[in-house]
């Protein structure tokens, strides 16, 4: 069974880019991958797919879409999820590319116009290219845990109800000094979890933000093996990352997210 490559298209008119996706279907299998090609017209499925923590390769939108969705909407929600997804953006209507650009989001292609089944192959050939190369994996793990860290200083924050007109200082100051690592935060989520009598409802998550602490620490002193081919090595350190480890490690990630995603709903952030 060939592996599955998924594309939410967020357009509100599908009829109209039948043809196209018809032709990105056929592209995807000449490439010996199961095409999952979501049609959403309003955003929800991407929503839902967000939510539930679905991969997804490519997110393709429509600048127009049914309020309150449209294309500008759903790169920041990728933003603010952190998802590292490639992005192609277009539109039949005129608009200000800079519009997009000033975002911020580094994965989004511009389309002007709805003719883009050829910018979306070669979007297409660069996520593959992409996805096969160990040191862009390397990165993006590395940008995954920093990201499951801002996590963990959300809900620390939240938890000790630190008002707005400190928030600031309470990460520069105590979150985010070179005394307070990841590793060392996993310690104080620990006591947290067994204060509240909640460690058997978070199993594990302590022991994941240990091991991904430690994970980021060896990715940042990796290379590329020059004797294997797509399998990076620790200097100074007898340990070795290929892909199967890679995916092992953006497992626990999106496990370890969960959790802190079930934490900060169990204690929000206090409003004042």
């Amino acid at each position: 069974m060939n592996q599955a490559f998924t594309i939410i298209w967020i357009e509100d008119k599908p009829r109209a880019m039948k043809s196209q996706v018809d032709a990105i279907r056929d592209y995807l299998k000449g490439k010996n991958f199961e095409p999952n090609i979501i049609l959403d017209e309003n955003g929800n499925q991407f929503k839902k797919a967000i939510t539930d923590r679905i991969p997804i390769d490519i997110v393709v939108t429509d600048k127009n879409l049914p309020d309150p969705m449209d294309g500008i909407t759903v790169i920041q929600i990728l933003k603010q999820k952190g998802k590292l997804t490639d992005v192609l953006f277009y539109s039949a209507k005129g608009f200000d590319p800079d519009e997009v650009r000033q975002e911020h989001y580094g994965f989004v292609e511009i389309v002007e116009g709805k003719d883009i089944e050829d910018k979306l192959k070669k979007l297409i050939d660069k996520n593959l290219k992409r996805c096969e190369d160990i040191v862009f994996l390397r990165g993006m793990v590395i940008s995954l845990i920093i990201d499951l860290e801002l996590k963990v200083n959300e809900f620390f924050a939240g938890y000790f109800e630190i008002p707005k007109d400190t928030l600031e200082q309470f990460h520069n100051f105590i979150l985010e000094n070179k005394y307070n690592s990841l590793a060392g935060k996993k310690s104080t989520l620990a006591k947290i979890l067994k204060e509240n009598k909640i460690e058997k409802e978070f199993e594990g998550l302590s022991s994941e933000v240990d091991k991904l602490a430690g994970d980021r620490n060896l990715l940042a002193h990796c290379k590329a093996d020059p004797a294997k081919k797509n399998v990076l090595i620790c200097m100074g350190e007898e340990e070795e990352f290929d892909k199967r480890r890679i995916n092992g490690i953006l497992h626990r990630i999106n496990k370890a997210s969960e959790h802190l995603e079930r934490l900060l709903k169990k204690f929000p952030p206090k409003s004042s």
